[in-house]
Formats: structure tokens, C-alpha cells, sequence
């Protein structure tokens, strides 16, 4: 005697059913994974423009710390915005300075820099007109020489009248001018040195040498505002840019870090 068996199976109904579910969670969960990697490169960009912006912060403030008074002057041209200062190698004290008329050498007050060419001194630095013009406040150095205990007999490339003298006797021993400029176009900030001063400021310095500091900041508003100081309170120069990536996150998203910075500059000549 035969005896029908009842088999068991899916039917179509219930094996599209299936397929629809599984599609569904596959969706969702690729959904958070793919949310999740993306929050982990957003992360992951903030922190690198934060670390990008802290360091040429740094670089500038520390840069800026051995800027002549008054000789700080910011402009730009078309996307290349500048900050240009002199920096100061070391500074001392003169003895014999005459009180007018021209001047070949003086005393100084013996400093432990050794003597380089392009060494020129200032001093009573209170205009940078006057600075890059190099009239009045500024000339060349030929020879620092041991002329006693405890001082130098500085001599000047060629005779120079210095319009004021100060009331500190104090002197300052410079190199060459350095530029700081962003470059709108590519998002890049160069450092410029090695080049002779200018009255009118360049963008960039002719025959400068060109250093990479950093790359993907961005002009906000205006790069370097220099604020001239005053007899009741120190120069300013506010830093002003934003850092962002010049190709988009694989997030879609464009991550960016607003920056805005005060720097304190010494201004008593």
C-alpha cells in the first residue's frame, strides 16, 4: 500500500520575501560602515588642518619675535598675499656715536654673533618708509673688529648720516628682509630669503630663495592685518586664513578650519 509523503520547501513568495530582507540589512549596514568610515577621514582631516594651522602659527609667531621695530609692512598683489619684516641677528649697545654728521665706524658693546656680509646695522628704526629706503636708519656693515675689553669697533660700508640717535644707545645688527606669502591660487605659503631690500614691497621678493612651509590654506578675508603700534600699546598683526583640502573628502564633504591668531610685536626702537 502506497503512502503519500508531504515534502517541505519555500515557496517563491517566501524566498523573495528573504531576498528582500537581506537586502535591506545589507543596505542598512553598509549604510553605518560607510558613515562611519566617513566620519573617521573627517576626523582624521579637521586634525590634520588643526596641526597644519598650529605649526605655521608657530613658525610665525617665533619668526616674528625677532622682527625689527617697525619694519613689519603687509600687502598683496592679485592672489599672493605677503608679510615682510628684517630680521634682527642680535642687538647692543653703541659708545661713541657722533651726535651729527656722517659716520664711518663707533664703538659697540662686543656681541657673540659671529660677523657675516650681508650684515647691515639700525638704528632708531620708527618708520618702515625710512627702514627700506635705507635712509637715515639703516646702512651696511664692512667690519665688526675687537677694539678693547668688552668692545668692537664697528665700521659701515660707506659713510652715513644718521637722522636720530637713541635714548638707550641701543643698536641693532640685521640680515637680510624675509617674506612670508600665501598663494591664493595653490593654497601654498612660501618663505622667501636671501634678497636686498626694496622700497616698494614685492610679490614675491626678486631673487629671493623660496622655502615650502605649508600647503591647502586659503586666503579669509585679509592674510596679514598689521596694526601699527602705538605709546599705549604694543604693534598687532592679526593672521587671518582657512585651511582646507584643495580635492574633496571621499566622505563628499569639505572639510575646512577657520583660523584666527593675534600676534604681539615689539615696537620700541
Amino acid at each position: 500500500m502506497l503512502h503519500n509523503k508531504k515534502q517541505n520547501a519555500f515557496t517563491l513568495i517566501e524566498l523573495i520575501i528573504v531576498i528582500l530582507l537581506i537586502g535591506i540589512l545589507s543596505i542598512s549596514f553598509a549604510k553605518i560602515l560607510t558613515q562611519s568610515v566617513s566620519s573617521y577621514f573627517d576626523a582624521k582631516t579637521r586634525n590634520h588642518h588643526s596641526q597644519s594651522a598650529k605649526w605655521v602659527i608657530e613658525i610665525l609667531s617665533r619668526s616674528l619675535r625677532e622682527a625689527l621695530p617697525q619694519s613689519i609692512r603687509t600687502n598683496n598683489s592679485g592672489d599672493l598675499y605677503c608679510l615682510e619684516y628684517m630680521p634682527i641677528v642680535n642687538a647692543t649697545s653703541y659708545f661713541n656715536l657722533p651726535a651729527s654728521g656722517e659716520v664711518t665706524s663707533f664703538n659697540i658693546v662686543t656681541y657673540d654673533i659671529v660677523f657675516e656680509n650681508d650684515f647691515s646695522v639700525a638704528i632708531m628704526p620708527i618708520s618702515p618708509a625710512s627702514l627700506y629706503a635705507g635712509t637715515g636708519v639703516v646702512a651696511g656693515i664692512s667690519s665688526i673688529a675687537s677694539s678693547g675689553i668688552g668692545q668692537s669697533l664697528l665700521t659701515l660700508s660707506n659713510p652715513t648720516i644718521f637722522s636720530q640717535r637713541s635714548p638707550q644707545n641701543r643698536v641693532y645688527i640685521l640680515t637680510t628682509p624675509v617674506s612670508y606669502c600665501l598663494d591664493n591660487s595653490t593654497g601654498n605659503i612660501n618663505k622667501y630669503i636671501n634678497y636686498p631690500s626694496t622700497v616698494n614691497q614685492q610679490f614675491p621678493p626678486n631673487g629671493s630663495t623660496s622655502q615650502a612651509i605649508a600647503e591647502n590654506f586659503w586666503a579669509n578675508v585679509s592674510v596679514f592685518d598689521y596694526q601699527v603700534g602705538s605709546l599705549q600699546r604694543s604693534a598687532l598683526l592679526q593672521l587671518n586664513f582657512v585651511v582646507q583640502d584643495r580635492v574633496r573628502n571621499p566622505s563628499g564633504t569639505s572639510e575646512s578650519v577657520e583660523v584666527f591668531h593675534e600676534v604681539h610685536i615689539r615696537n620700541a626702537p
